[in-house]
């Protein structure tokens, strides 16, 4: 059996979300809402983090499945749309002002 040598295997690496999207072949909108939406991850669980209520507080409070709830907390935000983000964000007393750039 012959071996593939090494510099056949294409390796692909991005240092960016832009060159993340292009890697993945998203649209230059698709790659700025998957930018957005880890923005948003990352202030829900600062959020979280920082209010230091509880998991079941957080789920009284916005009415977000604790399931979804843990996994935000987890960092684990693929199957967490944005609008449950900004419910808890909601739920933690954070205040968002959103600007365009």
């Amino acid at each position: 059996m012959a071996k593939k040598s090494s510099s056949s295997k294409q390796k692909n690496a991005a240092r960016n979300a832009d060159e993340l999207g292009e890697l993945l072949g998203l649209t230059p909108s698709e790659t700025a809402l998957m930018k957005y939406k880890a923005k948003i991850s990352s202030i829900a669980v600062k959020a979280m983090v920082e209010s230091e209520l509880s998991v079941n507080e957080i789920v009284e409070r916005s009415g977000v499945a604790r399931s979804k709830v843990s996994a935000v907390k987890n960092g684990a935000t693929v199957s967490v749309s944005v609008d449950l983000l900004l419910k808890i964000i909601a739920a933690t007393g954070t205040r968002l002002t959103i600007r365009a750039a």
